[in-house]
């Protein structure tokens, strides 16, 4: 990295830090992928690697003020990416053996999420559901059944009468779309909110 990047990404990590959304979603545009190499490495699910890109971002902007004190930023990145793989990694192995989570397991293995509160703002269902609402027909009888009545891909694509690889691509660009459109009208750091509730 020259000198000249350096100093433009030191610029957005202030503007970041001050709270400026659009270099926030900068930010998330240069770096998304190579998050969600990793995770996808390591957890082989493309469901749980969009889920962790979220979280792993959610967690930079909640502690964005830092950012313009960081040397390293892509370590600090990686750092908290492999912290949230290996959380969902625990997660899902007690899910398998059904055993119990105590408190204590349930604190540390859950992020610190403020989505709730927020997410029942009138405000963010309107738009989402203006989002969904200009889906293509296809997209929207896609997303409704996956999302909002919980099948499962191939079961959605039997009542559709269509491939599972194409009921999956529907959906991708559908959640592509909601996320472009809750991004445009709510901001960056809202919109995951938003996406992280669906996934």
């Amino acid at each position: 990295m020259n000198v000249r990047e350096l100093h433009t990404e030191t610029d957005l990590f202030r503007a970041i830090a001050s709270g400026n959304e659009k270099a926030f979603e900068t930010l998330f545009s240069k770096y998304r992928n190579k998050v969600y190499t990793i995770a996808f490495k390591i957890t082989g699910s493309e469901e749980l690697s969009e889920e962790i890109v979220l979280d792993v971002f959610l967690k930079v902007w909640l502690k964005r003020e830092q950012l313009p004190e960081l040397e390293y930023f892509t370590a600090w990145l990686f750092t908290i990416t492999r912290n949230r793989v290996f959380k969902t990694l625990k997660q899902l192995a007690h899910r398998a053996t059904d055993r119990p989570i105590t408190e204590e397991e349930e604190w540390l293995l859950t992020p610190a999420d403020t989505s709730s509160s927020l997410l029942l703002e009138k405000e963010y269902r309107q738009i989402l559901q203006d989002a969904v609402g200009q889906l293509s027909p296809q997209q929207k009888k896609v997303y409704h059944l996956i999302k909002e009545h919980g099948m499962k891909r191939e079961e959605a694509a039997k009542a559709l009468n269509l491939s599972p690889e194409t009921v999956k691509r529907h959906l991708a660009e559908a959640m592509q779309f909601i996320r472009t459109y809750c991004s445009y009208h709510l901001g960056t750091y809202a919109a995951l909110l938003i996406i992280k509730e669906l996934l």
